[in-house]
Parts: structure tokens; sequence; C-alpha cells
């Protein structure tokens, strides 16, 4: 009996926690499929949804914060300039606790004239009533 007892609770425990990382595996490989979506559309201000309203991306020149970000987006949509077309490969993602989680994998921003920009990203996610929303990414 007390085996049996065991194994309900664990069961109990496991199987939860395993739904939950399911469900945030689920939900953030599609608000990185939906990102990469809007952004070759051209669709900046979808993009924005994207975002946690505390967002900071960190750069080799530096830490931008969202209004920053979305400023130079709108830029380069008023510019008419080749955005390049967004692709996520690799990407794995972690929990962080009940709230927070890590994605992180290859991105490449593929261009017209045949060129491209690839590096490694990691961005840490907050799950908000409207969803996973990037609250810090790494590039």
């Amino acid at each position: 009996m007390n085996m049996l007892l065991r194994v309900c609770l664990l069961l109990f425990v496991v199987l939860p926690a395993a739904s939950l990382l399911a469900d945030a595996e689920r939900e953030i490989s599609t608000a990185l499929e939906y990102y990469a979506e809007v952004w070759n559309e051209g669709d900046f201000e979808m993009v924005r949804a994207y975002y946690h309203p505390d967002f900071m991306l960190v750069t080799a020149q530096g830490a931008v914060p969202l209004s920053e970000r979305l400023e130079d987006m709108n830029a380069l949509s008023r510019s008419g300039e080749d955005r390049g077309e967004l692709n996520y490969t690799e990407t794995r993602i972690q929990p962080l606790g009940d709230s927070h989680a890590l994605a992180y994998g290859r991105v490449r921003l593929a261009f017209k004239d045949g060129s491209a920009i690839e590096s490694w990203f990691s961005t840490v996610y907050v799950k908000t009533p409207f969803g996973w929303k990037a609250i810090l990414t790494h590039q």
C-alpha cells in the first residue's frame, strides 16, 4: 500500500509538470513562428504584441529598450529597405519556474541580394494573461 501511495503521489506531481512544459514549449514555439510570420509580412504593429512592456534587447553594442527596438523597426519599415526574411531553427525551450521560460536557438535573416545574417539567440519569456511575452533577448 505504501508503494502505491508513492506512485500516485509521483504521478500527481510529475504529470502536471510535464503537461505545463509541453504547453510552454508549444505556446512559445507558436509565438516564435508568429513573430517570424509578421516580420516577414512587414506588419510591425503586430510585432509589438510579441513583446512584454519591460522588454530589453542585449547586443554587442549594449542594451536596447523596447521603445528603441520598435522605433528601429518602424524606421526600417518606413525606409522601404529590404528587411530580410526571418527564420528560427534548432530552437529549444526550457522552463524557468511556473511563469518564465528560456528559448534559444539559431536565427537567420536572409536578404534578397543573397546575403544573410545568422546568429544564436536566447530569449526569456514571461507568462502573462495574454500569453507568453518576450522580456529579454540576447543576440
